[in-house]
Formats: C-alpha cells, structure tokens, sequence
C-alpha cells in the first residue's frame, strides 16, 4: 500500500470488513440451504457472491462492452469476493484472470471460494492498493472494476494505473457512481463518513481524467434509472441478511454498516447520485 494513501486505504477496508456479502456469510447461506460444500459448483454461489448491481447479467454486459475474448488475461480491480472472476473464468475457459483487491480479509475469502469450485488455477487472487499496482507494464488485455473507484481517493492514479498495465489497444471497463448536479457537499460528507465513498466525479470530470491518462472513450452508458431499481431491492436485501451477519462478524456490525447504505440509496433515489458504464480503450 502506497503510504501516502494509507489513512483512506484503511478506512476502505474497515468498511468491507463488515460488508453483508462475505465468504463466510456465503458459506453459511449454502450450509442452510443443504449444499455439500466439498461438491459445489461455480453456479452454487452465484446467488451470493455476485457484490455489484444488477448481478450476473451487469457482469456479462462489461465483458461483452470491453470485447473480452477467451485467451484474455485479465484484471479485476477491487474484485471483492471474486464473483464476476469466476462467472467469466467459467464461460471463458482459455481466459486468465487477475483478482485484484486492498482488503486482506475478502482476498483469503475468494481464494477460499475459487479452491471450492476448482478455479483456483485460472484465477489468481492479489492483494494491493489499485493506486500502485503491482504488476508489469504492457502486460494484461482487459481490465474490469464495478463500483470500486468510488472508494478509491485518487481517481487519476488508478487510470493512469489501468493504463500503464494494459498492452496498447487493451480495453478498461468500469461502472461507477457519478455525481449529479444536485449534489451537495453535505451528501458528500455523508456518503464518505457513513460508506468510504470519496472524490465522487461528474461525467465530465471523469472525461478530462480518462484523456489525462491517455485513455480513449469507447462508450458511455447512463444506468442512473436501472440503478434505481436495483439498489432499492438490494437494500432490503441486506437488511433481509442481518440474522446471518450477526453469526459471522458480531452484534452490531451490520447496524453500522446499514446506517451508511440507507443514506447512500436515499440519495441515489433522489437523483442526486447516478451510474455510468465507461469503456475505454489504450491509446
């Protein structure tokens, strides 16, 4: 971890230390539901491990935006629990996969998930900060991330990271938040002390970064109404969930985390917070 974004790194972390959508919690899930946890299937935990709006269908929709093809070596940035990895790994078998993310505790998780379902060969997990990465220039096709930059402080390192590992005509997919113009300063501190969100950007100030890091726009999709949607149903899903995270992280975690999220959904559904898909391509 780079020491000048330590202090942020950290507090990122500590958010996803008690996120609803963990290993354990996953684990627990399938335990309930009369899964044999030596004989599962990538497909057992989809309904769990997909941590990203609008699920396996959002992660199919990047990969067909970025043209992911199989013999791709690809990155996710900030890949959580692994999910999207091992959904892509399993439709692209020739396909190899980097996932990538700061928490310590969530990288042991999906290497936990992967070894369960037999993709730990396709797919390595690695630990580190998405504003220094750790890996070679020119040396990867695709890179993925789905909101994950909103946490991350210095939006223009983490493109300019992006960009320096993709081979020439590699490809950057992302989906994150964006500020609207309704937003207020007051919803900002809010959505950074309740969910680590930071440095929120309108479409046009990530437009000059992308440019700045030499990075071409392929496409831009606004799924600010989808979003909407999406989020709505998942907060009751996570309050839905508090029976489970009570046995795996303790009273009380899911309270503090649930507190942050309902003011982060509040503020989506009143158009104040939107969604893009960006698709970017190495100049």
């Amino acid at each position: 971890m780079n020491q000048q974004h330590g202090t942020s790194a950290s507090s990122a972390v500590t958010l996803y230390d008690r996120h609803p959508i963990n290993a354990d919690q996953i684990l627990l899930t399938l335990r309930e539901e009369g899964k044999d946890l030596d004989r599962l299937l990538p497909a057992d935990l989809r309904p769990h491990d997909q941590d990203h709006y609008g699920g396996e269908a959002a992660v199919l929709d990047l990969a067909a935006a970025v043209g992911l093809q199989d013999g791709d070596r690809i990155i996710d940035i900030c890949a959580g629990v692994g999910g999207p990895s091992r959904l892509l790994a399993e439709k692209f078998t020739h396909a190899r996969f980097l996932a990538f993310d700061l928490n310590g505790g969530r990288c042991r998780g999906a290497h936990r998930l992967n070894g369960l379902v037999g993709l730990d060969r396709q797919i390595d997990v690695v630990q580190g900060d998405a504003q220094g990465m750790p890996f070679a220039d020119n040396s990867l096709d695709i890179a993925l991330s789905q909101e994950a930059f909103l946490h991350i402080p210095d939006k223009q390192a983490v493109l300019n990271e992006a960009a320096r590992i993709l081979r020439a005509g590699g490809r950057l997919g992302f989906t994150d938040l964006v500020a609207g113009p309704a937003l207020e300063e007051a919803d900002r501190a809010a959505l950074e002390a309740g969910m680590e969100m930071r440095t929120l950007q309108t479409v046009p100030d990530y437009m000059s970064k992308f440019r700045a890091a030499g990075l071409s726009l392929v496409s831009h999709d606004d799924l600010s109404p989808q979003w909407v949607t999406i989020l709505t149903e998942r907060l009751e899903w996570y309050r839905a969930m508090d029976s489970g995270t009570r046995q795996t992280l303790g009273d009380g975690v899911h309270e503090r985390y649930m507190d942050g999220y309902v003011t982060f959904v509040g503020l989506v559904q009143a158009g104040r917070l939107g969604g893009g898909r960006f698709v970017l391509r190495k100049d």
